[in-house]
């Protein structure tokens, strides 16, 4: 690849018209479809249901199903679990937007934002600019036995992948840098902190949920940052393994891409050396006989100036190359340098960071965000009636249905089962889990024992049987005395959905909280662990289910 110049790579790009187009469309569409990969899973989900023959629809409905004791059948449940992960991810309200915003604070990531367009074009234009580099480097070194239309690709391919492979390194490095600076943060925050109040070394923390955020309030600081941190070592120490391994490799690129360059320039020395002697040698020649020679002495002198002058010719070009190459080389240092920067800019270090910035900021107010969330549940509940509805239509044209699903795939029983009913169905069965104390309430009828009557029938019993029937009748009284004592506290019967949001309440101010509103702290912990379980599925609060229905 000697004729390395623009004008080749355009040469060789319109020789190759449908493969350059196929690869430039194939980037394009992978850069598009790794920014937009939710929105792009999400919508593949939906066209593999709706796929004929081999679709999730169609093989379900082949399937023997059965029907459960709540009237559902078992493939409308498998059907509706797959749009209730994604019906999940939408399930947000003002706390998860404010825990959102402290989640980024305490993980050292607030103030930062996602990489930008022009960053990634950026990063783009100075890749391409590495790999023309080395392909300057490669020309003329690569397989001298393949044609020259070879060389082009074999060049081109492997200064790409060494372009890459930089940028690579750079992207790995400048999210170690960003990690090593919250680990030395934690440790200083940790340093700093009075010995009898820290723990005797710091160790890495399991990772905190981002809808809990708050309940680590009370912890020292340094601890929510490790919390957060993502692949913290145990010990709490940097991550330099890529640091140093991005070092060597440019490095060692800067220094060959040198010595490559000077080993060229040699060649190419030689080359300019032998013709321009040739040069001399044959004006000299053209002389000869003439009357006019110069004598030996004098043609001697002659050719030392003129072999002085082709090596001060030839210095000059050395010297002007080398310090050309040197550049070159600084260059591309420079150019991993800004990629490490612009990679440790834009990196979120938190577990959940990048999901709390898109929560936090994306929208520009929290009823933007609300809004936003109750039209993406409404669409992703239309989407799932609408295959609940198919589902239902191919397993009642089918000839073998049982009759116990076929009779549950009646017109009147399939009305009322939609992806809405499924999340009432859902809520059910997530409160019972998380209510594991309940049957322990069940002695109410603990009241019944109300054999007091039995106090009157002394009048037909003998004077011993009374007086023995006394003693007995008097404990029964009094057990159901403190029995119903209780009655008044669960007489308010409190509909947790439609209570206060109580979901932000700690332990601590539980107690402060139930004396304000008049309730005890057993009611007010039972009305917000129902609410938290609520609204793990998209039911709370109430008036959100309201606007999606």
């Amino acid at each position: 690849m000697e004729d390395l110049s623009f004008a080749a790579f355009k040469a060789l790009i319109l020789a190759n018209q449908m493969l350059t187009a196929g690869i430039v469309s194939l980037l394009i569409s992978a850069v598009v479809i790794w920014k937009y990969w939710e929105e792009v899973s999400y919508f593949l989900i939906r066209m593999w249901h709706s796929t004929p023959l081999i679709g999730t629809v169609a093989r379900l409905a082949r399937r023997p199903g059965t029907v459960d004791q709540d009237g559902w059948i078992n493939h409308e449940v498998t059907l509706c679990n797959a749009y209730y992960r994604e019906y999940k991810k939408h399930v947000k309200g003002p706390n998860d937007y404010t825990s959102a915003k402290d989640y980024l604070a305490k993980a050292g990531d607030s103030g930062r934002s996602k990489r930008p367009l022009w960053v990634f074009l950026l990063v783009l234009v100075l890749i391409l600019i590495e790999a023309m580099g080395f392909a300057y480097v490669l020309a003329g070194w690569m397989n001298m036995d393949a044609s020259t239309n070879d060389r082009h690709w074999l060049t081109a391919g492997t200064a790409a992948l060494l372009a890459i492979a930089s940028a690579g390194l750079a992207e790995v490095t400048g999210h170690a840098i960003h990690h090593n600076g919250l680990v030395a943060r934690a440790r200083h925050w940790w340093q700093g902190e009075e010995p009898s109040k820290r723990s005797r070394t710091l160790q890495s923390l399991p990772p905190i949920d981002l809808e809990k955020s708050f309940d680590d309030n009370d912890k020292p600081i340094y601890e929510q940052l490790l919390s957060r941190v993502d692949n913290v070592k145990p010990q709490v120490t940097g991550r330099y393994t890529a640091m140093a391994t991005c070092a060597a490799f440019v490095t060692f690129m800067a220094i060959g891409a040198f010595v490559v360059r000077s080993a060229t320039l040699e060649s190419i020395e030689t080359e300019m050396v032998n013709s321009m002697k040739s040069e001399v040698s044959a004006q000299s020649s053209s002389g000869v006989g003439s009357p006019f020679d110069l004598p030996e002495e004098s043609q001697a002198i002659n050719d030392e100036a003129d072999d002085q002058t082709i090596q001060d010719k030839m210095d000059a070009i050395r010297a002007a190359s080398l310090t050309t190459y040197v550049m070159l080389s600084v260059i591309y240092i420079a150019i991993q340098f800004i990629s490490i920067w612009l990679a440790s800019r834009y990196h979120f270090a938190g577990v959940h960071s990048k999901v709390a910035y898109r929560l936090s900021h994306e929208f520009a107010t929290l009823e933007e965000m609300m809004e936003a969330m109750d039209q993406k549940r409404i669409a992703i509940a239309s989407h799932a009636d609408d295959k609940i509805r198919r589902l239902q239509t191919a397993m009642r044209d089918r000839q073998a249905t049982d009759n116990g699903v076929y009779s549950a795939l009646d017109g009147e029983n399939t009305s009322h089962r939609n992806f809405l009913a499924f999340l009432e169905f859902k809520a059910g069965k997530v409160t019972q889990r998380n209510q594991p104390i309940a049957p322990a309430q069940a002695p109410a009828p603990a009241p019944a024992p109300a054999p007091a009557p039995a106090a009157t029938k002394p009048t037909e019993d003998s004077p011993a049987q009374v007086a023995s029937a006394a003693p007995a009748a008097a404990p029964e009284i009094e057990v159901v005395a403190p029995a119903s004592a209780p009655a008044p506290a669960a007489a308010p019967a409190i509909k947790a959905g439609d209570y206060h949001d109580v979901t932000g309440l700690s332990d601590e101010s539980i107690a402060a909280a139930s004396r304000g509103l008049g309730l005890s702290e057993e009611q007010l912990r039972d009305i917000r662990d129902q609410q938290i379980a609520l609204r793990s599925i998209g039911l709370f609060p109430a008036k959100k289910e309201e606007t999606v229905s």
